[in-house]
């Protein structure tokens, strides 16, 4: 007998393409009620990930860290895995041969545990942003499971030669992780070309997008800063500039960091004394868009940045940026998101007070800074640039995707 007549061929059902985006400190961001604090990369992989989960050719889920109460969560059609952080892969102080060993003991443990968190979650597709160790486990776990890993460049000093400003003995992992990682994503064609020239990777270019606000008469009444409470975002510089500026009015907005209380002390303390300033103090995420809708002049202090979501926000509101040293892909020089002043903490405050004071001038730059982020940097191309990605990176064009789908 040849064969069972019987034997029936079953063809596998298509399901959607599962994409898991790795976000530790986002948390906050999906239950806004747990206060937790989180940066730029988590909101564009917050902004991005509910955006996709909205599309059925889409299994979207986030996988997070938390201090307590792990587990899974329903938010917004995103599956959220908590997972109860135990800091293993943070660098250590340790110096002798035995510290070296537990610190390696340490890191096998972790990945061992995030091994196993990845086969629970089963992806096709994973996603992280951000230099650190943990980049070469996800890779690795990644490339061991038969997984797709692509790695999204969240600051320029993920770049710097030559471990990307990762410190420690396992500081290797991280250019291990970029090289294992299928894709990497950037945020400004500078970024494509450091990468290229440290890796000899071309990376894909998706811009940091923003949904198109809402159109409001409100009157463009004070310059704004809006940032976390690091030393790198250099908060104590635009107390300055509303010292400098005393006739101009400065709105705030800082979210603090545990790690930095003492600066948090100081810019209180500063902010006391200025009359023409108001600070705003871990102000809610919904609530963002409507300082952005009053501002004027939106000023920038950081010491390095990837590609800003206020700039984005900023633009999309009609504000110019007014950046003191951060300029990607020199978009500030040449005046299509704003003005830079090259470090300069006395040309900032020239530039500032010359767009409050001179209306032609503001007007005509506003309207140019609006329409350059309305045709580059809505999240809609964003998200249809990670569509194309993702479904590259797997071997999968999204047409024939959607056509297995409607089968």
């Amino acid at each position: 007998m040849v064969g069972d007549s019987s034997a029936v061929s079953v063809k596998e059902p298509c399901r959607p393409l599962k994409v898991c985006f790795i976000s530790p400190l986002g948390y906050g961001l999906y239950n806004p009620q747990s206060n937790l604090p989180f940066g730029g990369a988590e909101v564009q992989f917050f902004l991005l990930a509910t955006a996709l989960a909205n599309d059925s050719a889409y299994d979207v889920s986030v996988l997070t860290t938390v201090d307590h109460q792990p587990g899974i969560e329903s938010r917004g059609g995103v599956r959220v895995h908590k997972r109860l952080g135990r800091r293993r892969m943070e660098p250590k102080s340790r110096q002798g041969v035995f510290d070296r060993f537990r610190e390696l003991t340490d890191y096998l443990l972790a990945f061992r545990e995030m091994r196993q968190q990845f086969i629970k979650i089963d992806a096709d597709i994973y996603l992280h942003a951000g230099a650190g160790v943990e980049v070469g486990a996800y890779g690795l776990i990644c490339r061991l499971l038969r997984r797709r890993f692509l790695f999204f460049i969240a600051s320029s000093a993920d770049l710097w030669e030559p471990y990307g400003k990762v410190e420690g003995p396992l500081k290797w992992l991280f250019p291990l992780g970029v090289k294992a990682a299928h894709e990497v994503v950037c945020r400004s064609s500078e970024q494509q070309d450091r990468l290229h020239s440290q890796y000899g990777r071309k990376g894909v270019l998706i811009r940091t997008g923003h949904p198109r606000p809402p159109t409001r008469g409100a009157p463009k009444s004070y310059v704004l800063w809006v940032g976390r409470g690091n030393p790198l975002k250099r908060p104590e510089m635009f107390l300055d500039l509303a010292a400098r500026l005393p006739h101009l009015r400065f709105v705030m907005v800082l979210a603090h960091e545990d790690a930095h209380p003492d600066l948090l002390q100081r810019v209180r303390a500063q902010a006391v004394m200025l009359k023409n300033l108001d600070l705003y103090e871990d102000v809610p995420w919904s609530q963002i868009d409507n300082y952005f809708a009053c501002a004027r002049v939106f000023v920038n202090t950081s010491t390095y940045e990837g590609f800003p979501n206020t700039f984005v926000q900023a633009a999309l509101h009609g504000a110019p940026v007014v950046s003191w040293r951060v300029d990607p892909d020199r978009l500030l020089s040449t005046g299509q998101l704003g003005r830079c002043a090259g470090g300069s903490f006395d040309r900032l405050a020239d530039l500032v007070q010359g767009l409050c004071e001179s209306e032609t001038g503001w007007r005509t730059l506003s309207q140019g800074v609006e329409r350059y982020a309305s045709t580059h940097h809505l999240l809609s191309v964003s998200v249809d640039a990670l569509k194309n990605v993702l479904c590259s990176a797997n071997k999968r064009p999204i047409s024939k995707l959607r056509q297995e789908l409607s089968a």
